[in-house]
């Protein structure tokens, strides 16, 4: 059984990387003073038309139709009213997704500020979504990864939030089916924290976000093993099961001898 946390030291580095250039996110405001070009104004619609896409996609709903008037218009009002419209609808997509995702996995993800927070307090907000969500599927946070910078405020939270929606993709599309009472989904939730990431497979052995062997595969999980292959390549809601038919059957916690303990559950 391996433990899959992020490091303080790599939380220390995240921490330290972000504090150095928050005095200067802080100085910036919701809309940028200086005038922007009609090529950056086009971007920026498309980078938050993209966003609300890819959380629509999370969230399980069509995606929001456009006649992509922006790649045509030159004018400076027309544009900025898309970068405010899309800005918007990338807000509600993106609670939409997150409370489907809190709904069904039974977890707490961050608070969100308001739509107009200052740019500070959204990349914060957007970094620690990315980086709850990763811990969810598949599992583990890498220190590079939590500390990432752009040279601006406004480039690192448009990093942050494309991460944070393809995170959120992710965990979408291994997302949990309702297997099991919610006690025992949270009982194996918390083994999860202390065992592999979901898509693990090191060649202990041992594969998924449960640490199952190729013996507890074949006896709770035989189906998904001919459809998907071993435990690493399998939605996280396949796995849980295989684990709630494993203590269904009179096995308990007892595969987990270890993690189940620090759960409290032996």
């Amino acid at each position: 059984m391996r433990v899959t946390l992020l490091s303080g030291f790599a939380a220390l580095a995240a921490i330290s990387a972000f504090a150095l250039v928050g005095a200067a996110f802080a100085r910036q405001s919701v809309r940028p003073d200086q005038p922007m070009s009609i090529n950056a104004m086009r971007s920026i619609v498309n980078h938050y038309r993209t966003l609300t896409w890819t959380y629509e996609r999370a969230a399980r709903r069509p995606k929001t139709p456009t006649s992509f008037s922006d790649r045509r218009s030159i004018g400076r009002a027309y544009l900025q009213w898309s970068i405010d419209a899309w800005t918007r609808r990338a807000d509600l997509a993106r609670r939409e997704a997150v409370a489907r995702i809190q709904r069904r996995l039974s977890v707490h993800l961050p608070r969100s500020p308001p739509l107009h927070a200052r740019l500070l307090a959204r990349v914060r907000y957007t970094r620690r979504l990315a980086l709850n969500l990763r811990r969810i599927y598949p599992g583990q946070v890498t220190r590079r990864f939590a500390s990432a910078t752009m040279p601006s405020g406004r480039a690192t939270l448009r990093l942050w939030q494309r991460r944070s929606a393809l995170a959120a993709v992710a965990v979408s599309e291994h997302d949990f089916e309702p297997v099991m009472p919610v006690w025992l989904n949270d009982s194996f939730l918390c083994i999860h924290h202390y065992e592999g990431a979901w898509n693990s497979n090191t060649g202990n052995g041992y594969y998924g976000g449960l640490q199952m062997d190729l013996g507890f595969q074949a006896s709770y999980g035989a189906d998904f093993l001919r459809r998907w292959g071993t435990a690493d390549a399998w939605p996280v809601w396949a796995q849980l099961q295989a684990a709630a038919r494993a203590y269904q059957s009179g096995r308990g916690f007892s595969p987990w001898p270890n993690t189940a303990r620090a759960c409290g559950l032996i």
